[in-house]
């Protein structure tokens, strides 16, 4: 009787086993296929994405195409009317001179008053004034150290200035805006450069005497203030407003 259960409980661990080892050859061929099938999808998906990008870049490079020939056109077309504008000021010079002279000083008046706005850009020597906050949590560089600096290099003569590249004109506005700083509608981050044209001695004197100087330097700020030969500022780019007459 021992030997008949023996042998019995021996087939059905035997046939336990095949089971067990033909359940888990079931699960490995089903991973096997899910792992398979997602390796697929994710190849379709990408492959979908590389032509979808593809395509996009087709497009961009065609649209940028046919912009770089508008302008090249544009650029024929512009330099057409400035030879016309120049032999109409010619022809003008030698038949009325009268009304040149007028016309010509009021093209002066209004190209000093584009200087004046900000709309042209200014070249020359002057001062680059470098500052950014302490870190590690330190002193930060706030608006009104930017607007105090703005104010010692316009008192000292300063032809034309921008901060990161934003020309200051009589509008521009300079406001903190959470950890950046906001100018002419901008947001600007540290570190901060600023650029004015002018005499150099004369704004660097004036900066270093100052007494956001002294705050800057207190304050533990990096800062760094050199002179330049060669500052170019470009015009204001902003938003114009027209004041309506009354």
């Amino acid at each position: 009787m021992s030997g008949k259960n023996g042998g019995t409980e021996a087939r059905k661990t035997g046939s336990g086993k095949k089971i067990y080892y033909a359940a888990l050859f079931v699960i490995f061929v089903v991973l096997g296929a899910l792992v398979a099938g997602k390796t697929v999808h994710s190849r379709r998906v990408a492959k979908a994405r590389e032509e979808e990008n593809q395509a996009l870049i087709e497009q961009y490079t065609l649209e940028m195409e046919e912009l770089s020939e508008s302008v090249s056109s544009l650029r024929g077309e512009l330099a057409q009317t400035e030879d016309r504008y120049t032999e109409v000021l010619a022809r003008l010079k030698e038949t009325d001179k009268d009304f040149y002279n007028v016309l010509n000083m009021y093209s002066r008046d209004i190209e000093a008053g584009r200087l004046l706005a900000g709309l042209t850009s200014v070249s020359g020597s002057g001062v680059i004034i470098k500052l950014d906050d302490s870190g590690m949590g330190g002193a930060l560089v706030h608006d009104t150290y930017l607007n105090e600096i703005l104010n010692v290099l316009k008192e000292a003569g300063a032809q034309a200035i921008s901060i990161n590249g934003e020309r200051i004109v009589t509008g521009s506005e300079v406001i903190c805006l959470g950890p950046s700083i906001r100018v002419n509608g901008v947001r600007l981050f540290a570190p901060y450069r600023i650029s004015a044209v002018g005499d150099p001695d004369a704004l660097l004197k004036a900066y270093q005497e100052s007494r956001i100087y002294k705050t800057i330097v207190s304050q533990n700020l990096l800062y760094d203030a050199q002179r330049s030969d060669n500052i170019l500022i470009g015009p204001y780019t902003g938003k114009v407003e027209r004041v309506s007459e009354q």
